[in-house]
């Protein structure tokens, strides 16, 4: 008897609500209800296209990090080759510098060598005037012909 009163105050309560309720106000909660889907719908493309938007400004700003970082990479071999070759400028003045003193060396030491020749050679074109002075004097009246025509040391 317990389940029948149960069974029925069940049925009651289920056709009771059901019965009590209005066509039009159902009608009303249908259309609301239509109309919560097409706004949720509508929201849903929204969202998709927001997120296709936003995949597409994530790979953007992963291009540009990589950009960033490449041109990192290339300011930085360029800076290391700009200070290798700094280096290599310091090197090669340093060298032009050396090669000028020697160059200064070895125009002086030209100079003295020249100086040195001339003189040589004043002493030896005097000597071999001097030799051929004495070969073409007539002997001194005390002398032979041979002595006369000895080599002059």
């Amino acid at each position: 008897m317990r389940y029948l009163l149960v069974a029925w105050s069940t049925a009651w309560l289920g056709l009771g609500c059901a019965a009590t309720i209005p066509p039009e106000r159902l009608q009303a909660q249908v259309l609301e209800t239509e109309r919560w889907q097409r706004e949720y719908q509508s929201e849903r493309e929204r969202t998709e296209v927001l997120a296709t938007k936003l995949a597409a400004l994530e790979s953007a700003l992963e291009e540009l990090a990589q950009e960033r970082a490449e041109a990192e990479q290339a300011r930085a071999e360029a800076e290391q080759g700009r200070s290798t070759a700094v280096d290599e400028l310091a090197r090669l003045e340093t060298e032009r510098h050396a090669l000028e003193e020697h160059n200064a060396q070895l125009l002086a030491r030209q100079r003295e060598l020249a100086a040195l020749h001339e003189e040589l050679s004043d002493v030896w074109y005097e000597s071999a005037l001097e030799r051929a002075r004495r070969r073409t004097q007539p002997p001194l009246p005390g002398e032979t012909a041979t002595e006369a025509t000895r080599p002059v040391p």
